[in-house]
């Protein structure tokens, strides 16, 4: 970040530049950017499986492309996942709840998710996070990483943080800014602004 306060990035031969975030404007994934989940993954497979997974191996969002779990496993382990987020003890990334909470106490913080059971993921944010649905969050969940765009346009919302690099190419070109959360599956070369951690996320919010 320069003097002025400016986020810039290069787009191969174009410079992009983002001035602080408001608030208002700024929306969040959860899976990878605030819920630790393919650690919680990894974790399980480990512990109820017996299958060695590393985490920094999982280069790709699609991660059966790249590490050795047969299908019938690894689908156990997502139900598991999606429907119990909070039994499963998956973990709030370092950072997250600190800076959510401090957004929190500026209106409700917007979450858009591509998961399709809400209840289970309103329970995880609300005994995990210690924000209350309705009063400091509003969350979206839309059952498919397509429908994302269409939600964050109705509301007005002007940059989104997401760890899944085929999610902001759905929603590069529109007025919506994606911000990569920098993760092993998005490391590839691409032209959004990448954020490596949530002090980062908190540098470029306009406070």
């Amino acid at each position: 970040m320069d003097k002025l306060g400016v986020w810039a990035f290069e787009d191969y031969d174009m410079k992009t530049e983002i001035r602080k975030i408001s608030p208002r404007e700024l929306a969040f994934d959860i899976d990878g950017v605030i819920a630790d989940t393919f650690r919680a993954f990894v974790k399980t497979a480990r512990e109820k499986y017996s299958i060695e997974i590393e985490y920094e191996a999982i280069t790709d969002y699609n991660f059966r492309n790249v590490i050795d779990i047969d299908e019938e496993t690894s689908n156990e382990i997502i139900e598991m996942i999606l429907e119990d987020p909070l039994g499963m003890g998956i973990d709030p990334i370092g950072g997250a709840v600190d800076v959510l909470t401090r957004l929190s106490n500026l209106g409700p913080v917007f979450f858009v998710t591509a998961r399709s059971n809400r209840d289970a993921i309103i329970e995880w944010v609300e005994k995990t996070l210690g924000l209350a649905d309705g009063n400091t969050i509003h969350l979206e969940a839309t059952g498919a990483h397509e429908d994302k765009l269409p939600i964050l346009l109705k509301h007005g919302i002007r940059y989104f943080v997401e760890d899944r690099l085929e999610t902001c190419y759905l929603i590069q070109g529109s007025p919506v800014t994606p911000i990569v959360f920098e993760q092993p599956w998005n490391r590839k070369e691409h032209p959004f602004l990448t954020v490596g951690d949530w002090d980062e996320i908190h540098d470029m919010i306009e406070w």
